[in-house]
């Protein structure tokens, strides 16, 4: 697991789609000044769309995505993944894959194989362009959106070490990176990809016990965001295991004990991971559809 000081880059990247996550990482590649704005293009069907990603981030948009794919050597496909088989297949019929020799393209689409995206891309290319061709797929989450996500990656037999690298420091704009056989990739989707919903779902439960025990909707909220915010910062600066810091907490006989003996009689610990299990059969259905 990696979360990068990294070193400018000097390659253009360009955008399929200039929805929330390839804002998430045009933001994080401006604000990391790994990549000067002037290097960015983006290109997406909404006009109010791209008026506002230009005039946000001061790079060039386009209407049209195969301007943006022949100008760029590394692509990032940030479309739905419901149209991700017309957008890219299109690029493809189109030569935009050709050229220049060696490009990088990297899906953060989810539930996307990159079998699909080599289907799709390598069609009608000889030999010697599909090798020069790197595809990564990637399983980000929305804390990218504020900084502090982490993104899975994994890529296909073309990427060379130097594609690594270079996705590494992309996705590092956005917070930290685990490079991953794509077998796991279901896994990962499992347990960072939907992982926020449960934290909100937990932080949703403490919050509206605390209004049922008399606090008001701002005190129950305040008290749980704080409590949360700062457990994971005790978590980082002490470098503890959860389970040792729980036992820190929970004194015999007390408060503590009464509410953790209430989750263990729950099945609160089995009912998470059978939800976290049910993540990941569904991303492999959604895998295998594609």
């Amino acid at each position: 697991m990696s979360k990068e000081n990294v070193s400018k880059l000097h390659t253009p990247i360009g955008f399929i789609g200039a929805g929330n996550m390839a804002e998430a990482m045009i933001s994080g590649l401006i604000r990391t000044n790994t990549l000067s704005a002037g290097l960015i293009r983006a290109a997406d069907p909404s006009p109010e769309r791209r008026a506002y990603i230009a005039d946000t981030y001061g790079i060039e948009t386009e209407a049209d995505n195969h301007p943006v794919v022949q100008q760029c050597p590394i692509v990032v496909l940030a479309v739905k993944p419901q149209q991700m088989a017309s957008v890219v297949s299109d690029l493809a019929a189109r030569n935009g894959f050709g050229e220049p020799s060696r490009r990088l393209v990297i899906s953060v689409a989810a539930g996307l194989t990159i079998a699909s995206f080599e289907k799709w891309i390598y069609e009608g290319l000889p030999d010697h362009q599909r090798h020069r061709i790197a595809i990564v797929r990637v399983m980000p989450n929305t804390p990218a959106l504020v900084g502090e996500g982490i993104s899975a990656f994994s890529a296909n037999a073309a990427a060379t070490p130097d594609d690594l690298s270079v996705t590494r420091r992309i996705l590092s704009a956005m917070g930290e990176t685990v490079h991953c056989d794509e077998s796991r990739m279901n896994a990962v989707t499992a347990v960072s990809g939907s992982g926020p919903a449960y934290c909100f779902y937990f932080l949703e439960a403490i919050i509206d016990a605390g209004k049922k025990l008399g606090l008001t909707e701002e005190e129950a909220e305040k008290l749980a965001l704080a409590t949360f915010r700062g457990s994971l910062r005790l978590l980082a600066v002490q470098k503890e295991k959860p389970a040792v810091l729980r036992g820190k907490v929970t004194s015999p006989g007390g408060t503590t004990e009464a509410a953790i003996r209430v989750f263990d009689d729950a099945g609160v610990r089995r009912a998470i991971m059978e939800a976290v299990e049910a993540a990941a059969r569904r991303a492999s259905e959604l895998s295998a559809t594609n």
